[in-house]
C-alpha cells in the first residue's frame, strides 16, 4: 500500500513539474535570463564589429576571415533567439529591406564577400545595432528594477 501511495505522490509531483515547465516556456525567459543572454550577445557583437572594422582597414587576412566565420555562425544562431526581443529597439532604414542591420552584418558567406558587397552602410548599421543593444539593455534594467 505504501508503495502505491508513493507512486501517486511522485506522479502528482511530475504532473505539477510538467505544468510549471510548460507555463515557463510560454512566458519565455525571465528578465534576469534575458539580461545574461544580452551581456554575452553584446560581448560577441563587439568582437564581430572589431573584426569587420579591422578587415575594412587591413583587408580580409586569413586570421580575420577565420574569426569572421566563427563569429558569424555563433551570431546567426544566437540572434535568432534574441531577435524577438531586440528588433523592436532597432531603428529601421530603407537599406534594411532584405535583412535588418544585425542580419546584414553576418549575411555574407565569408569576410571577403562581406567587404566586396558593402554598400557603404556598414558604419550606419553598426551605429544602429549598437543603439538597439543599449536601448534593450536599458529596457531590461527598468524591468528588473520594477520586479525587484
Amino acid at each position: 500500500m505504501g508503495s502505491l501511495v508513493n507512486r501517486v505522490r511522485i506522479a502528482r509531483r511530475d504532473a505539477t513539474d510538467r505544468r510549471e515547465r510548460v507555463e515557463a516556456e510560454k512566458r519565455g525567459p525571465s528578465v534576469q535570463e534575458r539580461q545574461s543572454e544580452l551581456i554575452l550577445f553584446y560581448e560577441r557583437y563587439e568582437e564581430l564589429v572589431e573584426i569587420l572594422c579591422d578587415a575594412a582597414q587591413y583587408g580580409p587576412t586569413p586570421k580575420l576571415a577565420r574569426s569572421y566565420l566563427n563569429h558569424r555562425d555563433w551570431f546567426r544562431d544566437q540572434y535568432a533567439r534574441i531577435r524577438p526581443f531586440l528588433v523592436s529597439f532597432l531603428r529601421m532604414e530603407p537599406e534594411d529591406d532584405r535583412a535588418d542591420a544585425f542580419e546584414a552584418l553576418v549575411a555574407s558567406d565569408d569576410l571577403e564577400g562581406f567587404l566586396s558587397t558593402d554598400d557603404g552602410s556598414m558604419i550606419s548599421r553598426i551605429t544602429r545595432t549598437r543603439e538597439a543593444l543599449v536601448l534593450y539593455g536599458e529596457h531590461l534594467r527598468h524591468l528588473a528594477a520594477r520586479t525587484a
